[in-house]
């Protein structure tokens, strides 16, 4: 019996019924089982432990008892929010959310405000919620950024880059003065949107971290998006009704601009060196080594995502 085919029957699903949704750190597949229509994730050993993952399911199940639109995780056919297998695979499924993924043309202001409230939402649960065991760990533990000299020894410019990054990474990845539990990855891929309202959706990266990285995730990936605008006019385009949003249930984070400004430039960083971490050699194509190539440049040079004197326009 495959791998695949014993994660599926742990869960009630048909194995020839399954359908791939891809992979980057875990395969997802999509299945009819006995809760309805569910998403079936595989994590490789080592990807993240079975206590890690039902960490995870634990602030689900407390996000959707407080009626924050989720996705549901759900049992397998014994009754276990998380299986593992033998080999250390480890599996968990959740309820299929509706809706849609979007793209910046989709993003009118009252749904990008939708969008900040969310992550609002998020942090102040996040915020107030104490699990009766804390399973999740610090994001640092899980960075690529560590791995640079590994991953990357072919341009140590941007190894001495990443070092110089560190102090602000450790920071902000860390569970420090101004840091809870936060979702750490809320951008457009991981938001599903049906009749004018949002769902969250991968936890994966959910951990303890400061609440400006958290912010600046969405930040980050609404402005690498919007490759027709420069970054100042695609973050006037999305910050301001983020923000507001975002502000009617969450504080902004200690360091305001700067904070954010400087989580900007660690993500675009650690992207480095997950795409050398993940992709295998036949995962390359043109796209992707012009997109590594340009943010290791970036980074290299130290050139903003977006300038900390634009995020002060909304960001104190």
């Amino acid at each position: 019996m495959s791998d695949l085919t014993a994660a599926a029957r742990l869960f009630g699903a048909d194995p020839e019924a399954l359908t791939g949704l891809g992979a980057f750190e875990s395969d997802v597949y999509r299945f009819d089982g006995p809760h309805g229509p569910a998403v079936l994730k595989v994590m490789p050993q080592g990807h993240r432990s079975a206590s890690q993952v039902r960490g995870e399911v634990d602030w689900l199940l407390a996000l959707v008892e407080a009626g924050v639109p989720v996705a549901r995780p759900v049992p397998s056919q014994a009754g276990r929010w998380v299986e593992e297998l033998d080999d250390g695979t480890v599996l968990v499924a959740f309820a299929a959310a509706p809706g849609s993924l979007t793209r910046p043309t989709d993003w009118s202001a009252a749904r990008v405000t939708a969008w900040g409230e969310l992550l609002g939402r998020l942090q102040a649960h996040g915020r107030a919620w104490r699990p009766a065991e804390v399973r999740r760990r610090p994001l640092l533990e899980h960075t690529y950024l560590t791995r640079a000299a590994e991953l990357v020894p072919d341009d140590p410019g941007f190894v001495a880059a990443v070092a110089e990054l560190m102090p602000a990474a450790e920071a902000l990845l860390g569970d420090g003065p101004d840091a809870g539990l936060v979702h750490a990855d809320l951008h457009h891929g991981n938001l599903l949107l049906h009749e004018e309202r949002w769902t969250a959706i991968d936890f994966d990266d959910c951990g303890y971290g400061a609440f400006a990285f958290d912010l600046a995730m969405p930040i980050y990936y609404a402005v690498r998006a919007q490759r027709d605008l420069p970054a100042e006019q695609a973050a006037e385009r999305f910050v301001p009704p983020f923000l507001q949003g975002f502000r009617r249930h969450a504080p902004d984070p200690a360091g305001g601009a700067e904070a954010v400004a400087r989580a900007l430039m660690v993500r675009q960083a650690e992207l480095v060196v997950a795409l050398r971490a993940k992709l295998p050699p036949g995962g390359w194509d043109d796209r992707l080594r012009d997109l590594e190539r340009e943010l290791r440049e970036n980074t290299r040079l130290a050139r903003p995502v977006v300038e900390e004197g634009v995020l002060r326009r909304w960001l104190a």
